[in-house]
């Protein structure tokens, strides 16, 4: 796929948690041709480059996703702008508050009308956060919908090594994550890298059901099988591995990552996963340190465990559209565009 026009692949941040990783992952790639973002909050976009649009929500009462919905409405024109002429978008949203659960599904729609592949990377919220799960859930479903591919993030991999964090720094780190992984996938040929490319990305989450990112560190003697198996099994966590069918493994490291640590990557991971007709590409990243940072795209899982978060997700016989919700007073109000 080449890169003819400046608005083929768009990296849109949705939200505060979308807004901070693609504005850190556009400084890591140059795959990516354009950034946007959308947000109600406008102290989000305070440091990002690219175009921007607010919401205008009202400060005197809690907001929901069915609200952000119906205030979008006046906006959605201005949205669809933002998605026009692009080939491919890329949609980054933190789910579960507001805003991501909100927007994400309408703006995957949006482009996918306007004749993009649209990806959804869905960064999910942690397990302590219970009051967000159903939005979530909610949320994750829909973007199945509207979306060519759904890429899931899960932020609880950082607990059990991050446990004495402020919440602050575990949202910090769960970016910064979620930049590194996405940056390796994203990455353009250099002295530096052997990327993957983006049609095998695309490839591989333009399947049925959910893909799942995961990523592993380590500096151990047997440093790559290690991170690898971490990885998977932050993935086993939340799905049958056993279901994955496409895979892409990046490493990361130092001048010091050997050709035999990748074909040892490669080649185990069908047998982690209990897939061994997996199919499996991959990518090398010279940028990185003494440690190995082994990061893995899987797809075609059928099911996650955030399918318990929607108990609407079983009941086939309700309409199953996106609900909006207008401010009070505002019901007679026609929106046009």
């Amino acid at each position: 796929m080449s890169n003819s026009t400046s608005t083929q692949v768009l990296a849109l941040g949705i939200g505060s948690a979308g807004a901070r990783i693609v504005s850190a992952l556009s400084k890591e790639t140059t795959l990516v041709d354009r950034f946007a973002y959308i947000t109600c909050d406008e102290s989000d976009l305070e440091s990002v480059e690219g175009s921007k649009v607010v919401i205008d929500c009202p400060i005197d009462q809690k907001l929901t996703p069915p609200m952000v919905r119906g205030l979008s409405i006046p906006h959605q024109q201005e949205i669809a702008s933002l998605v026009q002429g692009a080939k491919v978008v890329f949609i980054v949203a933190g789910l579960g508050r507001a805003t991501g659960s909100g927007l994400a599904p309408v703006v995957s729609q949006l482009a996918s009308e306007a004749g993009a592949e649209t990806v959804s990377i869905a960064v999910m919220p942690f397990r302590f956060e219970e009051k967000l799960r159903f939005y979530a859930g909610v949320a994750l479903r829909r973007l199945r919908q509207t979306s060519r591919g759904v890429v899931v993030v899960d932020n609880d991999a950082l607990l059990k090594t991050s446990s004495g964090a402020t919440i602050k720094d575990l949202y910090d780190m769960a970016n910064a994550e979620a930049v590194k992984a996405l940056g390796s996938l994203l990455a353009r040929q250099s002295e530096a890298s052997i990327p993957v490319g983006l049609n095998k990305v695309l490839g591989t989450v333009m399947q049925d059901g959910y893909s799942f990112l995961s990523s592993a560190s380590s500096g151990s003697v047997d440093k790559t099988e290690e991170a690898l198996s971490r990885a998977i099994i932050g993935i086993s966590k939340h799905a049958e591995t056993k279901e994955a069918r496409h895979a892409i493994v990046v490493l990361t490291g130092d001048s010091g990552v050997s050709a035999g640590e990748t074909a040892t990557a490669v080649k185990r991971l069908g047998s982690m996963f209990g897939s061994e007709a997996m199919d499996v590409e991959y990518a090398v990243s010279y940028r990185g340190g003494a440690q190995v940072q082994v990061s893995v795209l899987a797809s075609g899982f059928k099911g996650t465990r955030y399918d318990e978060y929607d108990p609407l997700a079983s009941l086939r016989s309700i309409d199953d559209s996106m609900d909006y919700s207008i401010q009070s007073g505002l019901e007679g109000l026609e929106f046009c565009g």
